[in-house]
C-alpha cells in the first residue's frame, strides 16, 4: 500500500531552552569534555574550540506528514517453517486456530536380532513394522491455560510443502499452489486423542496403528510420512517442541523378537487462521511470515514562517535545518494492541530500522546496516496499553540532511531515503507489533534537538 506524497509543510510544535539553564548545560558540556579528554569538534558550531555563549536549545515536532514522502507495509518475509517453536490452537481469544505439521524421516534399514540358537546378531532389512507411537514434546511453561487439555493426532494423507504450507494451501509456490483437500492440514487419518497436564510432564504419546505404521515405514514420497497435531480442547495456546515416530518392528529372522526403532523429524511447521495480512492504518513489525514497513523520508531543510513551528520561534524563523544544528533526532512511534487479538505479543519483539540501498527495488532491496546501534525492545506493555516510545536516529537524520543541502562527501556514498522497520530476527512467531500509522491519533512523528547559537563565542 501507498500512502499520498506529503501535503505542504505547514505544521510542527517547538519548545525552546535558554538562559541559566543553558548555562548550566554548556557548563556540564565542558566538564565532561575536559574529563574525557575529548578532542571532536562541537557539533553545534563550525570552530571546534569554541562554545556559543548565546544559544537556544530547540525542541522541533515534525508530524508525519512533514517528513515522510510514503510509506508501504508488506508481509511474507520469512517462513511459518522457520519459527523456533510451533503452536497448537482452538479457539484461542476466540477465532484463532493453529495446528503443527511434522515429517519424519525413514526408520533404519537394518536391525541386528539374535537368530534362534544364534549368539551373533546379524542383519534383518525385512522386519515387520506392528505398530508404534508418536511421541511429542510440548512446552509445559507456555501452556495456555495450564489445566489438562485433550491433544488430537492424525495421519496426513495429502502432498504438502514444509516451507509454504499455510491454513488453505498445502502448497504455495511459484510452481504452483495446491489447496488442502480440508483446510487445516486435512484430511488425515486418526491416531486417536491423548490428555496431556503440563503440571506432570512435557510428553504427549498418541498409539500408532500397523497400517500407519508400515506406510510411514515404507513410503518413499516424505510428504506422506507426516502428522498433524491439533487440539480439542477450546480456548488454549499450546507451544510443541518436537516430535518423534517410534515404530515397534518384528524380526522376520526371530518372530520372537520385537525390537523399537525411532524416526526424527526431517520438517515441520504450524499453519493457523486468521492470516492478517496488511493495512493502511497500522505499522506491523515481525509475524510469521514476517511483516515489515518501509518508510520514505523527505526531510525539510527550512521552517518557513506561518508554520505551527514557526510561531513559537518567532523571529528566529524562517530557520534553516542544517546538521551542525541537530543534536539529537529520535522516530517517536506509539503501540497498539494487534487485531485479532489473539495476535498481541507475550514476549517482547525487538523493533530495528535499516536503510534500504536499493529504494527502487523495496521490499527486495537488500538493506544496510542498522540505523540504532541496538534495537529498540517493544515490550508487551507497551503495545497493549498504546504507549509511545522512540527510535535514535540521530546519524541518519544528519547525514540526509547533508545530502540535501550538498554538504556531503561524495566518497561516503549516497544516503538512502527509504528506510525498512522490521524485526532483526524474521520470524520468531506468529504474533506481531502493531504500531499507530499515517493519519491517526497518535501517529508517527520526528522529534528533533537542535542548538542554535548567537553573539559572541566562548574560546
Amino acid at each position: 500500500m501507498t500512502l499520498q506524497p506529503r501535503q505542504p509543510r505547514s505544521r510542527g510544535r517547538v519548545r525552546t531552552t535558554s538562559g541559566p539553564r543553558l548555562s548550566a548545560l554548556v557548563a556540564a558540556l565542558v566538564v565532561a569534555l575536559v574529563v574525557s579528554g575529548c578532542t571532536d569538534a562541537v557539533p553545534t558550531v563550525e570552530d571546534g574550540d569554541s562554545i556559543p555563549v548565546n544559544a537556544r536549545t530547540v525542541e522541533v515536532i515534525l508530524p508525519f506528514s512533514e517528513f515522510i514522502e510514503s510509506m508501504e507495509v508488506f508481509a511474507g518475509f520469512g517462513s511459518r517453517a522457520d519459527v523456533p517453536a510451533l503452536h497448537v490452537a482452538l479457539d484461542y481469544q476466540d477465532d484463532f486456530q493453529a495446528r503443527s505439521l511434522f515429517r519424519f524421516g525413514f526408520l533404519p534399514a537394518t536391525i541386528q536380532v539374535f537368530p534362534p540358537g544364534e549368539t551373533q546378531s546379524v542383519g534383518d532389512t525385512a522386519y515387520v513394522p506392528i505398530g508404534g507411537r508418536l511421541v511429542v514434546s510440548m512446552d509445559t511453561l507456555r501452556a495456555v491455560p495450564e489445566g489438562i487439555v485433550e491433544l488430537e493426532a492424525g495421519a496426513i494423507l495429502s502432498n504438502w510443502d514444509v516451507p509454504t504450507a499455510g491454513w488453505e494451501l498445502a502448497v504455495d509456490t511459484l510452481g504452483g499452489v495446491v489447496p488442502w483437500g480440508e483446510p487445516g492440514g486435512g484430511p488425515v487419518r486418526s491416531l486417536g486423542a491423548a490428555s496431556w497436564n503440563p503440571q506432570e510432564g512435557d510428553t504427549v504419546v498418541f498409539a500408532v496403528d500397523s497400517v500407519t505404521a508400515t506406510e510411514w515405514a515404507r513410503e518413499v514420497n516424505p510428504a506422506r510420512r507426516a502428522a498433524r497435531i491439533s487440539s480439542a480442547t477450546p480456548g488454549v495456546l499450546m507451544d510443541v517442541r518436537s516430535a518423534r515416530f517410534v515404530a515397534d518392528v518384528r524380526s522376520s529372522i526371530n518372530p520372537d523378537t520385537v525390537v523399537n526403532i525411532s524416526a526424527n523429524t526431517t520438517g515441520s511447521t504450524f499453519i493457523y487462521s486468521p492470516e492478517p495480512g496488511v493495512t493502511p492504518e497500522e505499522i506491523r513489525i515481525g509475524g510469521a511470515p514476517a511483516r515489515r514497513a518501509y518508510l520514505r523520508f523527505d526531510l525539510p531543510t527550512r521552517l518557513e514562517p506561518g508554520s505551527r513551528a514557526c510561531e513559537e520561534l518567532g523571529d528566529l524563523c524562517p530557520l534553516d535545518l542544517t546538521p551542525d544544528r541537530v543534536i539529537y533526532a529520535g522516530l517517536v512511534l506509539t503501540g497498539r494492541p494487534s487485531e485479532p487479538a489473539a495476535f498481541t505479543p507475550r514476549d517482547t519483539i525487538r523493533l530495528d530500522a535499516r536503510p534500504a540501498l536499493a529504494g527502487d527495488r523495496v521490499p527486495r532491496s537488500p538493506l544496510g546496516q542498522a540505523i540504532p546501534a541496538r534495537p529498540r525492545e517493544l515490550l508487551p506493555s507497551l503495545l497493549r496499553e498504546g504507549r509511545r516510545m522512540e527510535l535514535p536516529i540521530t546519524l541518519y537524520v544528519e547525514s540526509l540532511l547533508s545530502q540535501e543541502l550538498g554538504l556531503r562527501d561524495e566518497e561516503a556514498g549516497e544516503v538512502p531515503h527509504t528506510v525498512a522497520l522490521l524485526s532483526p530476527f524474521e520470524p520468531t512467531g506468529f504474533t506481531f507489533a502493531s504500531l499507530v500509522g499515517p493519519g491517526q491519533e497518535g501517529e508517527p512523528f520526528l522529534r528533533l534537538l537542535l542548538t542554535l547559537s548567537e553573539g559572541d563565542l566562548l574560546p
